[in-house]
């Protein structure tokens, strides 16, 4: 029996600020060839042969009922919140073998609204919204569990940069490892005179990235000069200054200066040592990982180290105002992992679930809340044959993109089409017909977003086997 693998890519997509949600894509394979040689491509094992699984039909349903709030008192009450999307596609095989598939469907980050803090930890804690849906095959659900990657706020989805961020195992580097030493420096500043009001500080550094990386920890700045890299924060009298050094501990005094921030003129200060704490990489990443325990453990590894590796500049530098820090819970993309499987000349319904938090406009009145549907992905299936999209809401849809001319039903929008429509949807509801837009938006400045980007997708790794 000969095998091949493949990847299937199905993405639906909500960024800030602007919501996207994107449709199934075929994207690339990896695995064994009918002849059982390995093509390898510069990133990526490669294979020449396409997917034969065609989408007969996607049924794509917005069910938006309600608004998500800004706020939410209670986790009953934001759990209960009812938005949702559903993708369902009819998969066929015509080939003359199995298809046994891994999907990941990537299904967004947790809102700004989606935590609450623990009083006693001062921690977050964050509600499991990602339970309240199933993933199913023929309307039976099916085993899944939930998965990480690291994404950040308002960033766009590619492929060939988030799909291989999931992975079974640790990301393994050159410099990052679990053995790897972690020295943390803690010192005190005082002595810095009243009248500078935006005092100052920091270090000159040109050191060797493959030895040490140093993290600065409340970075304002940083600049090159003289083949040096300067790295600052602003201070006040009594604040610790906490530098980490990942590898090699500090063989000598840093090359300390200080500068008013408003005259970029020197001031008096004195920076007492605190302490000096060594660990090791594995205890500086998991240090907060209890807390998040529904991160499986690599995944939480991987995202951290990514992260790190991520905001590093010349020199080793590692800039502390683009680090998210060892919590990066925000910053994680959250995917459903399950199995499929699809016999020779056979189909399926594939259907999954996913909760959704509409971008809000609220300079309108009322606001208005917008939702994007990226098409075009779909394409490189091997065939897609109709899509059906239906906006279940009783709220009015008071735009939409292109030539997407829904029609009104009875709770709601819908529209159909035979193959695949060109271009991208989006089509934007309100409480009102005619929400009232603000007078200048130059004036009044950004949008006004209620929701931070969320990913929604479906990524499948196919094992067929051959009769």
């Amino acid at each position: 029996m000969k095998k091949m693998f493949s990847i299937l890519l199905s993405t639906l997509l909500l960024l800030s600020p602007t919501t996207a949600f994107a449709n199934s894509a075929q994207t690339y394979f990896q695995g064994i060839t009918p002849t059982d040689v390995m093509v390898s491509g510069e990133e990526y094992p490669l294979l020449v042969h396409q997917s034969p699984i065609i989408v007969q039909h996607e049924n794509l349903t917005f069910d938006i009922q309600e608004f998500p709030l800004e706020h939410y008192a209670e986790e009953a009450d934001y759990l209960a919140y009812s938005g949702k999307v559903t993708a369902e596609y009819t998969f066929h095989n015509p080939a003359d073998y199995d298809v046994r598939a891994k999907l990941a469907f990537p299904f967004g980050q947790t809102p700004d609204y989606g935590y609450s803090f623990n009083p006693d930890t001062d921690k977050r804690v964050y509600a499991p919204d990602a339970e309240k849906y199933d993933v199913l095959v023929d309307g039976k659900p099916i085993e899944r569990r939930v998965r990480h990657t690291l994404f950040y706020r308002g960033e766009e989805f590619k492929l060939e940069k988030d799909l291989p961020r999931l992975m079974d195992s640790y990301l393994e580097d050159d410099f990052w490892n679990f053995d790897l030493p972690v020295t943390k420096y803690t010192w005190e500043i005082s002595g810095i005179d009243a009248e500078f009001d935006a005092a100052r500080l920091g270090f000159w550094w040109n050191g060797d990235a493959s030895e040490r990386k140093l993290l600065l920890m409340d970075q304002s700045g940083g600049n090159n000069s003289e083949e040096k890299l300067a790295v600052t924060r602003w201070v006040e009298n009594g604040d610790e200054i906490e530098l980490y050094v990942f590898g090699k501990p500090l063989e000598e005094e840093l090359e300390w200066f200080s500068e008013n921030g408003a005259e970029d003129t020197p001031f008096d200060y004195t920076l007492t040592p605190v302490s000096t704490e060594t660990a090791t990489y594995e205890d500086f990443v998991f240090a907060d990982w209890e807390d998040n325990s529904t991160v499986l453990r690599h995944d939480w590894y991987n995202a951290v180290t990514q992260n790190l590796k991520n905001c590093e500049w010349d020199f080793g530098i590692l800039n502390s105002f683009e680090y998210s820090g060892n919590l990066p819970a925000d910053d994680l993309l959250r995917w459903y992992e399950y199995e499929i499987f699809i016999p020779a000349g056979g189909t399926i319904v594939n259907t999954v679930t996913a909760p959704i938090y509409p971008d809000a406009n609220v300079r309108y009145e009322p606001p208005i809340y917008t939702y994007n549907y990226l098409l075009s992905p779909a394409k490189t299936w091997a065939d897609f044959y109709a899509m059906s999209i239906v906006v279940r809401t009783p709220y009015y849809m008071t735009e939409s993109s292109g030539d997407f001319s829904f029609q009104n039903g009875k709770d709601g929008y819908y529209l159909d089409y035979h193959g695949l429509p060109d271009g991208e949807l989006t089509f934007t509801l309100s409480e009102s017909a005619k929400p009232k837009a603000p007078g200048d938006f130059s004036v009044i400045g950004p949008v006004i977003m209620m929701a931070s980007g969320v990913l929604i997708g479906v990524i499948a790794v196919k094992k067929l086997m051959k009769k």
